[in-house]
């Protein structure tokens, strides 16, 4: 029903009859402005979604990308140095090996011109910074220079002539050179220290601590794969081309790192790039997400409430005015009716009475029981009188009124005493408890009727007496009246259809005081209500507005 708020109601019924089928599918397809905000709140929500994900591989792409150009950049000054550092090995190896070669002519020289003592020999090899000298002269004669520089070194016999060797456990460079003239050969050694301390400084750890340093490095690594040697893998370690790895995002101790592994042929150098920024960046995406997310939901279920509530309130008022709609179509029937039947049946009734009376005056031969039997139509007629008129006061009650300050207070004092004596003599007690000072808009006279109909209803549902409770107070901003008394009890679950014509508890009831009283009462812009209590009271409850 919601969503034929916006139809008129007469093309509603007559679609429901099957009077026009095109209206029937538009009435079925419609959707209600709610639901639809709804709908485009929940695409909408779905494209900020889509967006966001976006944004989140947006970003994870793009720091990927730099990781990618940050390893590329390291790589390339790791190459660059591993091959300045192979240069300056190569280069102080070739002045190394012309420095120990003219050391070695220039001793062979001195040899030649006067053979050297071992005290001459070792303080050359001081003098020239050597860490010793040794003379192979013809005939196998060593002459060696200082005593015990060769202790522990490996055999160098087997050593090119020529050609450096390096003994890293002694710190040693060894030359071996060619003799002439009484000389078979000639090996000089120099210290190694020197030489280590600088391979040290220059080397490809050392590089990648330093590397290590800069802002964004968390780790770097080479990484040799089983079964290339270490020449090799310097060899490759130098190639010009890198080949570049997807990049992986993983967790370590130092935090979030997007690793990259640069190929140098079979050699791997892996770089550890600092993903902390792209954590805070997603970070900050999500919190947008939330924050953005929860604006639009809120903000699209205030506006889906709205107008729920809008179109509820639309409805309800078509409903209601369709209701007053048929009120007035049954009410204006029913006035035709009533006055169609009361010139109907008044006449007869009329008749029947006169006869009746002239029956009575005129027979004077009548017994006992047959004058009793005129006194019971009489009464009959009269009763049916009575409901003919109450019939026509119900017809002719107006919707609206004039309305006029009237003194609630007073009026409910002045019936309640009204009925006092009355209710006295029918073994009733009337409590009533009324607040002083309320004042309510409507007209007097169809008040006070609404108090005699309903002080009336509540004596003759104790017909073997009893008690009623008045009581009258403001509550909210309106005045409420209460009468509660034990006696006839309707049935709960008719409780709302004692309000309408013709539906009485009481066998001699005409049943339209309470549909006469809710009609004044709505008429007076209030409501009425009835309940049983757990106490088995009928509890009648009118509120109506108070005067301004």
């Amino acid at each position: 029903m919601v969503g034929a708020v916006g139809l008129d109601m007469d093309e509603v019924v007559a679609d429901m009859e099957g009077a026009n089928p095109d209206l029937k599918r538009r009435w079925l397809f419609r959707i209600p402005l709610w639901q639809g905000n709804v709908i485009f709140f929940l695409i909408l929500f779905s494209l900020v979604v889509s967006y966001f994900f976006f944004q989140i591989k947006q970003a994870q792409s793009l720091f990927a990308a730099d990781a990618r150009n940050h390893a590329r950049l390291v790589a390339g000054v790791v190459r660059l140095h591993v091959k300045g550092a192979v240069i300056s090995e190569n280069v102080i190896s070739g002045v190394v090996s012309r420095f120990l070669a003219n050391s070695a002519r220039f001793v062979q020289y001195l040899d030649s011109v006067e053979p050297f003592t071992a005290d001459e020999l070792e303080a050359f090899a001081a003098e020239s910074g050597l860490r010793g000298i040794a003379l192979v002269r013809d005939g196998g004669q060593t002459v060696a220079a200082p005593d015990g520089w060769l202790v522990g070194t490996p055999a160098w016999d087997d050593l090119p002539a020529g050609k450096l060797k390096y003994f890293p456990e002694n710190h040693l460079v060894l030359f071996r050179a060619s003799g002439s003239g009484g000389l078979e050969e000639v090996v000089l050694g120099i210290d190694a220290k020197d030489l280590e301390n600088f391979h040290q400084n220059v080397g490809l750890p050392k590089v990648l601590s330093e590397v290590k340093k800069l802002g964004g490095i968390l780790y770097i690594h080479p990484e040799n794969p089983r079964g290339v040697s270490a020449p090799a893998r310097q060899k490759n370690v130098s190639a010009p081309s890198p080949e570049m790895t997807r990049v992986t995002f993983i967790n370590t101790d130092q935090g979030m790192a997007a690793e990259v592994a640069v190929m140098f042929g079979r050699t791997r150098l892996v770089v550890g790039i600092d993903a902390e920024p792209l954590r805070v960046n997603k970070r900050r995406l999500w919190r947008d997400f939330f924050v953005f997310s929860g604006i639009l939901a809120c903000l699209g279920g205030l506006l889906s409430y709205l107008l729920y509530r809008q179109q509820m309130s639309y409805f309800h008022e078509r409903q209601e005015y369709n209701r007053r709609l048929a009120q007035q179509r049954e009410d204006a029937a029913l006035g035709r009716s009533a006055a169609s039947i009361a010139h109907e049946i008044r006449n007869p009734l009329n008749a029947m009475a006169i006869a009746l009376q002239r029956l009575a005056l005129e027979a004077g031969e009548l017994s006992a029981d047959h004058r009793r039997l005129i006194d019971v139509l009489l009464d009959s007629i009269k009763r049916t009188d009575a409901i003919v008129d109450g019939l026509l006061h119900y017809a002719g009650l107006p919707q609206s009124i004039s309305r006029q300050p009237v003194v609630f207070s007073s009026l409910v004092r002045d019936v309640a005493a009204l009925y006092q004596s009355r209710f006295v003599k029918d073994g009733i007690s009337l409590s009533c408890v009324v607040e002083d000072g309320i004042t309510v808009p409507g007209d007097k006279n169809l008040l006070s009727q609404v108090l005699e109909n309903v002080l009336r209803n509540a004596a003759e549902a104790q017909p073997e007496g009893g008690r009623i409770a008045v009581s009258l107070k403001k509550k909210n901003g309106r005045a409420v009246l209460v009468v509660a008394n034990p006696g006839e009890l309707p049935d709960l679950r008719k409780m709302d259809d004692i309000f309408s014509p013709y539906v009485s508890l009481k066998s001699r009831g005409t049943g339209l005081g309470l549909a006469i009283t809710k009609k004044i009462i709505r008429a007076h812009g209030g409501t009425v209500q009835a309940l049983v209590t757990p106490e088995n009271l009928f509890e009648l409850t009118i509120v109506l507005p108070l005067a301004a």
